[in-house]
């Protein structure tokens, strides 16, 4: 351990800090990338650009990150969940481990914010509080550089705005909008000024006056003059505005309402009117009446609007989209103010029932949430401001799946959603308007124009949130998962335009789309937009190239069908309807001809076909039974170029619902599918290990399986440098996407890094894209790979030299404080060290770090003796980085200073014995079939990320069986897998389990914890009643041992489930501290004996072990 220590003289503080504090007036930070917003989509940004390869900074315009999902919005507005994928589902998956399940979709505040910071660190994004744009500078049609208002400037290749307000968008000149289109703007029904609202609206009728009954008298507060306009006509009001509160009930954790400063009960006399009216309409009253309450873990709730008069500040906002930053500041004080004379008011005043009032005092702010605000939320509600306005707007048409995004870069599925815009008089009584809450049938893709600018304007910025869209498409593509999803392809988008040099608006769809889905995004819903290449397709939505006769309606209920849906015949008026497909072909040939449709048990058997080519007529007979879903090959015939060719489809003597959906003419010999290869984890250690990850996608046709031939080469050796190489890779049917993940092995070798390469090999049914190889690179233990770098194979061996604490340049930094802040140790250097600095209040300490050097473990340490150290809270122990790449820079606060003693600060640095690949680790397995005849399994799917190896499992019991065939073939990573149960959709459906009559029943899991701790381990159990007998009811002991002998383990529930149920069985072991940092840990769960007669069974599926890493 290495241990460079800086001193705070006694009586001398604040001199010495003050000359070691001499910082420049302003920075100038160049990256790649620059995310400008530190909202969750910017984290989502910044952490996918950095997985891409590039330098990235993160601007916060506060001193939060992660915007709404950090800011009091718990309850997730989701839509469909299966629509959400890659680094979106990737957080809530996060959010999961937390608590402890596979996914959490409602979470604490401050749990979100610290998953953001943790993702930011695992990356070592720098990220830049506290930082407002103030100006930008252009060149031509490209962003330069954005200022901020403390004078820091940040220039890079890439802008992404990830701010709710869409400000760098807007400095940067690009075409924006802002209110409501009217309804003949695109044609959209719900836009515009609304002729109705039926919802979140004054069920009673209220007057409006300050004396009832006389309009001179004026208008109550938070009412507006007029009477809101032609219903259908665009405006430029905003949907209204509010925070998401989060309250508890729990006493110890609750801030107790107060009267808020300036209250005053005459501004809710239109709340205090409605009340009265409810309650003598006979009205039945609670606190849901006037607020939505959403639990959260750990009693907690997010509060939001609810009914006529709640938490939205109605039409307080209009001006706030392109509003200065101080007045933005005074209407976020403005809608604090309100949320909280509100919470007042139904907390005392005498015309809310006693019910509602009692309710209302019960709740308080959460003294362990917001803490720096005093457990108000730090941002707030903008549910919509600016939107672009690009070459491609996203509408109420995408939303109802009328309207197709061909190049798709993620899907929303959540209602077309519109708060109240304002509130007016209509008839003498009190009306709202503009909610608008209708739910879309089916996720729908999203366009990549509509996060880009349009052609002609600034060509290296992307726009994430205030995205190209009409108020109606915003509605439903606003919501927070969205967002991330949006942010990602944004980065992808971003890092690719990058290495291809070219403007975001010509960056090449199909290779975007590619990797798009290699890193986990869902692009398609029922469809797939990526067509074969080469071929002339024509489908029954397109304006041209297609005859129809007869009444056919429109569907999209069953998957598989090509664009926006597909057109069926009901299975009425046979004879009466066709559909003729009329390709337009290039050139003279042979073309293969395909037909497409959605299968059902309800579809015809016989569908008649008639193909015409150059040679005359082919006629087949249909069964849409089956074989749905895919470019379904109808035989290969001579065409001509033009427009002779013709297919024909109709239902003359049909036995069932005929289906019309697309035709595609493809040259012959040419594939359907077209594959490609990418390097989605390209580093991977020995550290760990870690492992590398390759993804293949194809493209096109997924309706069938499939096999890839690869072959591997590289300076890695397989099997001994790494492990999991596999020559013939599998597609299922439908999947667009299969992973190969290679597990590094550890040695004891300085040898440098090693790279492994797949290359795609041709094979039956594919062709290979242009990205037909993918290199990974197996990083060297962080240590020996510096030392590989610096010494010699003699070199090496001689501890005085190359060892971590030799000095072989003598000037006085040992070789692992070299490499930490990159100094050459065969050249001698002045020492680089440490600063004090003491800025606004608190004092810092910094210090540089090379970032290939991360993986070193590090921790500051304090002394008032330079005698005894102890590590310094934990709260110190996690630096901000100032700084990207390649030096790094990292300040840890070490707080308010103090004159009362004299204090030494150190840095200690440790060599890690398993440092952490990221800030948690997995093992995940399931059972195969197959035993050794010993207990113990021959073949586990398994995943392992962080831990030193795998973790062993043995069972002792009279009889051994596994239960099931299928699953395990297919597993690849837990960070993909979503697992409930045994043989569940996706899930390894294997078992260890014991049959009747089994006795010495036990089970055993083996695992190292260095670098470890706070284990918990899950697994699915089951309990099965067999033949009318009585199954098992509980564990009989659960121990751990650590080298010392079995130890029970405390507090944990031993009992098991019901009998024919799976359920996730959990034990939160993060109390059980001697199994922190161990080198083997063997946990043992044993049970009764099971009766032969009458019969008992036990079933233990899919085992998970997590573990949160220790950093000293």
């Amino acid at each position: 351990m290495i241990k460079l220590s800086q001193r705070i003289p006694p009586g001398s503080l604040f001199w010495f800090l003050a000359t070691a504090t001499a910082l420049s007036a302003a920075e100038i930070v160049e990256t790649d990338v620059c995310v400008y917003g530190g909202t969750s989509g910017g984290v989502i940004a910044a952490v996918q650009a950095a997985r891409m390869g590039k330098s990235v900074v993160l601007l916060s315009e506060n001193a939060h990150v992660g915007g709404m999902t950090s800011g009091g919005l718990g309850w997730t507005d989701f839509g469909n969940k299966n629509a959400i994928g890659g680094l979106s589902r990737e957080f809530y998956r996060r959010a999961g481990r937390y608590y402890g399940q596979a996914e959490a979709w409602t979470f604490e505040p401050k749990v979100a914010e610290k998953i953001f910071k943790d993702w930011l660190a695992e990356y070592r994004i720098p990220v830049f509080y506290r930082h407002r744009m103030a100006s930008v500078t252009m060149d031509g049609l490209r962003l330069r550089e954005l200022q901020t208002e403390n004078g820091n400037i940040f220039r890079a290749r890439m802008f992404i705005d990830t701010t709710y307000e869409g400000d760098l968008m807007a400095a940067a000149g690009v075409t924006f909008t802002f209110g409501r289109e009217s309804t003949n703007t695109y044609g959209e029904s719900l836009n515009g000024i609304r002729p109705d609202t039926p919802k979140h609206q004054f069920v009673v009728d209220v007057d409006p006056y300050v004396e009832p009954g006389n309009p001179a008298s004026g208008l109550l507060p938070y009412i507006a003059e007029g009477d809101g306009g032609t219903p259908g006509d665009g405006d430029q009001r905003l949907q209204a505005y509010n925070y998401r509160l989060c309250l508890t009930k729990v006493a110890t954790n609750k801030i107790e309402l107060i009267q808020p400063e300036g209250y005053d009960a005459s501004r809710y006399e239109l709340l205090g009117r409605y009340i009265t009216a409810r309650v003598n309409a006979g009205h039945s009253l609670s606190l849901s009446s006037f607020l939505k309450i959403d639990p959260i873990p750990n009693g907690k709730t997010d509060i939001n609007n609810q009914g006529a008069f709640s938490t939205d500040f109605i039409g307080m906002n209009y001006t706030y989209a392109t509003n200065t930053w101080a007045e933005r500041d005074r209407m976020w004080r403005e809608h604090e103010m309100y949320i909280r004379g509100l919470l007042w008011f139904l907390a005392t005043d005498s015309r809310v029932p006693i019910n509602v009032r009692t309710e209302m005092q019960s709740y308080g702010l959460c003294r362990d949430e917001f803490q720096d605000t005093g457990g108000w939320p730090h941002q707030l509600y903008v549910r919509e401001a600016r939107r672009m306005v690009s070459d491609y707007v996203m509408l109420q048409q995408n939303c109802e799946g009328r309207r197709l995004a061909t190049d798709s870069i993620g899907l929303a599925s959540y209602t077309m959603d519109s708060h109240n815009v304002q509130r007016i008089v209509q008839n003498g009584v009190v009306r709202n308007e503009g909610d608008v809450q209708v739910s879309v049938p089916a996720p729908y893709p999203i366009s990549y124009r509509s996060i880009i600018p349009r052609v002609g304007e600034c060509e290296n910025l992307f726009v994430t949130f205030a995205l190209s869209a009409s108020h109606m498409g915003f509605g439903s593509c606003r919501m927070e998962p969205v967002f991330m999803i949006t942010s990602q392809s944004a980065a992808t988008a971003a890092a690719l335009a990058i290495n291809d040099n070219v403007p975001v608006q010509q960056l090449d769809y199909r290779r975007l789309a590619s990797r798009l889905l290699a890193d986990g995004q869902l692009l398609f819903w029922g469809s797939n937009p990526l067509d074969p290449e080469g071929g002339v397709l024509v489908d029954t939505e397109d304006p041209s190239g297609v005859v129809i006769i007869g009444n056919w309606l429109t569907s999209a209920s069953v998957a598989g069908y090509h664009g926006a849906g597909y057109f069926h015949d009901s299975n009425t008026n046979k004879g009466q309807m066709s559909v003729t497909f009329l390709p337009l072909l290039p050139a003279d040939g042979e073309y293969t001809v395909y037909l497409r449709w959605t299968e059902h048990a309800n579809r015809a058997t016989n569908v008649p076909v008639t193909i015409t080519h150059a040679q005359g007529t082919a006629y087949h007979l249909i069964n849409q039974t089956t074989n749905g879903g895919m470019w379904y090959p109808l035989g290969t015939y001579s065409f001509m170029a033009g427009s002779g060719a013709m297919l024909t489809l109709d239902n003359t003597d049909t036995t069932g619902y005929v289906v019309a959906d697309a035709a595609l003419w493809l040259p012959a010999n040419q594939p359907l599918v077209t594959v490609e290869a990418f390097a989605t984890t390209p580093e991977g250690s020995e550290n760990g290990p870690s492992p590398v990850q390759f993804t293949l996608v194809r493209l096109g046709d997924v309706g069938s399986a499939l096999t890839v031939n690869c072959q591997w080469g590289g300076t890695a050796e397989p099997d001994t440098d790494y492990s999991g190489l596999r020559s013939n890779i599998v597609f299922t049917a439908g999947q667009s996407t299969t992973v190969i993940s290679l597990l590094p092995k550890a040695d004891n070798l300085a040898e440098g890094d090693e790279t492994v390469t797949l290359w795609l090999a041709p094979g039956n049914g594919y062709a290979v894209g242009p990205l037909s190889n993918a290199t990974a690179i197996i990083k060297d233990d962080v240590v020996d790979g510096w030392r590989f770098q610096f010494f010699n194979p003699s070199e090496l061996s001689q501890t005085n030299l190359s060892g971590v604490a030799a000095d072989p340049d003598d000037d006085g930094m040992p070789n692992l404080w070299e490499q930490f802040v990159g100094t050459h140790p065969r050249q001698p250097e002045p020492p680089t060290g440490m600063q004090l600095i003491h800025e606004n209040g608190s004092l810092f300490l910094q210090s540089r770090r090379l970032a290939t050097a991360a993986p070193l473990l590090f921790a500051v340490e304090v002394s008032t003796n330079l005698q005894t150290w102890s590590t310094a809270p934990s709260a110190i122990q996690t630096p901000q980085i100032l700084q990207a790449a390649p030096w790094e820079i990292l300040r840890f606060n070490l707080g308010a200073p103090s004159n009362q003693k004299q204090q030494f600060w150190r840095l200690a640095l440790r060599r890690p014995l398993n440092p952490p690949p990221f800030l948690q680790a997995w093992c995940f397995f399931s059972f195969d079939t197959l035993t050794n005849g010993n207990g113990s399994y021959t073949d586990l799917a398994t995943t392992n990320v962080g831990f030193a190896a795998p973790a062993v499992f043995t069972r002792q019991g009279t009889v051994f069986a596994s239960g099931g065939a299928g699953g395990a073939s297919s597993f690849t990573n837990f960070d993909g897998v979503v697992w409930f149960g045994s043989g569940g959709s996706g899930t390894p459906g294997h078992s260890s389990a014991w049959n009747p009559g089994s006795v010495n029943n036990s089970f055993s899991l083996t695992f190292s914890t260095l670098g470890w701790r706070r284990i918990v381990v899950r697994f699915d159990i089951r309990s099965a009643q067999q033949a009318g007998g009585t199954a098992p009811t509980s564990f009989s002991s659960f121990t751990y041992n650590i080298g010392s002998g079995p130890q029970t383990v405390p507090g944990v529930n031993l009992a098991i489930v019901a009998d024919n149920t799976f359920r996730e069985w959990r034990a939160d072991l993060s109390h059980v501290t001697a199994l922190d940092n161990q080198p083997s840990v063997t946990l043992t769960w044993t049970f009764e004996d099971l009766a032969a007669s009458p019969q008992e069974s036990l079933r233990v599926d899919n085992i998970l072990i997590s573990a949160e890493a220790i950093l000293p």
